[in-house]
């Protein structure tokens, strides 16, 4: 492989180049491998389709320059992952199936270690040179390295085949030395694979902020530190950052979120704190930190069996790095226990549970009718009302996360009317009604200059006047206008 190309070249090489190189590497902040065996049979099915031609190109892969903790060159795949693998463990199972480990020389013996040439040593090297954490990548390169050896093993992929993939065909390497260039490069190019969400970018950031203190903390802290990452699906995460964490700090600076993308992702960047020359806002915090890892780490949790948790607040600086992966945990877990919606409600019709840690508190009767109301209304799964429910849910949320459960009754109340108001205001709720009541409107600003839990439901919410309700709304089957009547929220004029 040509490594000397620049931003602005690329090079084209084989597949039998490509797995010579062997500075490639998976990086840490790399999804799981989910290759499946129909993406096994797709490639399969185009190298014989295509085994006729001159030439064939399997795709882009994007390397990222750079050096290891040893100091060393390496390679890191930033697009390509899934099929570098696969073809990895292609030739890994030839050489497993025509048993090349050993010195006999059979004809086709000879012949396929001739089409090989060098991949027999360096694809071995450099399976072992990659490290996978994660159980998923795991099963999936186990499963397909022996769904290949079957496919080769049914003589389904000949050795012409197994000469046109490795020397015919070719992938167009693009070698970036700025990792952030290189994402961005791999979200402008259609290639086959699967486009990195803004998440996937802030894992990436973050794991670069950890320290040599948090090293010295524990060895293994970094995978210690992502396993709940880990443990979330994509659209879990997606969903935990674009309906919620972006959404409410965006909402807290009255600007507009309506849709997470990679060019809001320094929202989630903050304080390197083992960076020189601190500036003095972040002292305090630098303070703290430490302060929490002495505490848990002093022999006398060994007796009290306590711990203490960071103080995450959403609208805090954010520190990068091991925090950053803490506070998501964080999050996440405070979003699921308070999360109204039901499983009709969510994009995916994941069961998510209502309210686990607000059905604990002991709400007055007016905040446990809407609570029930939230969760079993028939027209809960709408488009608008999912909406009116994400401004219901974000404005909660923040509340609690500042708060708590004090004064939890008039808050759900105050907060339903201010949230609700929009679904009977229109016919149509969509996604930049929802964003300009949470940007024009007063609640998120209120709890945001609060100092006492009273502040923000003390002035309460004007009433909603009759005449600005659609008239479809007005119906006695529709249950959410019947709730605003039933708690005296209608006002004539």
């Amino acid at each position: 492989m040509n490594t000397s190309v620049t931003l602005q070249h690329e090079t084209i090489v084989s597949v039998s180049d490509l797995l010579n190189e062997s500075r490639l590497t998976i990086p840490e902040y790399q999804r799981p491998y989910k290759w499946t065996q129909r993406n096994i049979a797709s490639l399969f099915n185009d190298i014989k389709t295509q085994s006729d031609k001159p030439a064939y190109r399997l795709g882009t892969i994007v390397l990222h320059q750079s050096k290891d903790y040893a100091g060393n060159d390496v390679l890191n795949i930033v697009d390509g992952q899934q099929r570098t693998l696969t073809l990895m463990l292609t030739v890994m199972a030839i050489i497993k199936h025509y048993n090349l480990d050993n010195t006999t020389q059979s004809k086709a013996e000879k012949t396929i270690r001739e089409v090989l040439g060098n991949l027999t040593q360096s694809v071995s090297e450099l399976a072992e040179q990659q490290k996978f954490t994660s159980d998923i990548s795991v099963y999936n390169l186990h499963t397909n390295f022996q769904e290949i050896l079957r496919v080769i093993s049914r003589g389904e992929l000949s050795i012409d085949h197994i000469d046109f993939l490795l020397h015919k065909c070719e992938v167009v390497i693009f070698i970036l030395t700025d990792e952030s260039e290189a994402f961005q490069f791999f979200d402008s190019q259609n290639s086959r694979g699967k486009a990195l969400y803004p998440h996937d970018l802030l894992k990436a950031f973050h794991l670069r902020e950890f320290s040599a203190y948090d090293e010295r903390l524990n060895p293994n802290i970094k995978a210690q530190t992502v396993a709940h990452w880990e443990s979330l699906a994509d659209s879990d995460l997606h969903r935990l950052f674009g309906q919620h964490l972006f959404r409410i700090k965006r909402w807290i600076d009255h600007k507009p979120a309506r849709s997470f993308s990679s060019r809001h992702v320094d929202i989630f960047k903050g304080v390197s704190l083992h960076k020189q020359n601190l500036p003095h806002y972040a002292k305090s915090m630098l303070v703290l930190h430490h302060f929490i890892d002495d505490y848990n780490g002093n022999m006398h949790r060994h007796i009290d069996a306590q711990a203490m948790s960071y103080p995450f607040q959403l609208d805090q600086k954010l520190i990068n790095g091991r925090r950053f992966f803490e506070m998501i945990e964080y999050y996440d877990t405070l979003i699921t226990h308070n999360r109204t919606l039901d499983a009709d409600c969510t994009s995916d019709n994941k069961n998510d549970l209502l309210f686990t840690t607000i059905a604990e508190q002991h709400l007055d009767e007016r905040a446990s009718k809407i609570i029930h109301l939230l969760t079993t209304y028939s027209g809960r799964g709408r488009q608008g009302d999912k909406y009116a429910r994400n401004l219901f849910d974000n404005a909660m949320i923040y509340y609690i996360d500042k708060f708590g459960m004090q004064d939890l009754s008039q808050v759900i109340e105050t907060v339903f009317i201010w949230a609700y108001k929009i679904r009977l205001e229109r016919y149509a709720v969509k996604l930049a009604t929802m964003d300009n009541r949470a940007v024009n409107g007063m609640l998120f600003k209120r709890i945001k200059e609060a100092t006492l839990p009273k502040q923000v439901w003390l002035a309460g919410v004007s009433p909603l006047k009759v005449s600005d309700i659609q008239a479809s709304n007005k119906t006695p089957d529709n249950a959410v206008y019947k709730m605003f009547d039933d708690l005296n929220y209608l006002a004539d004029k």
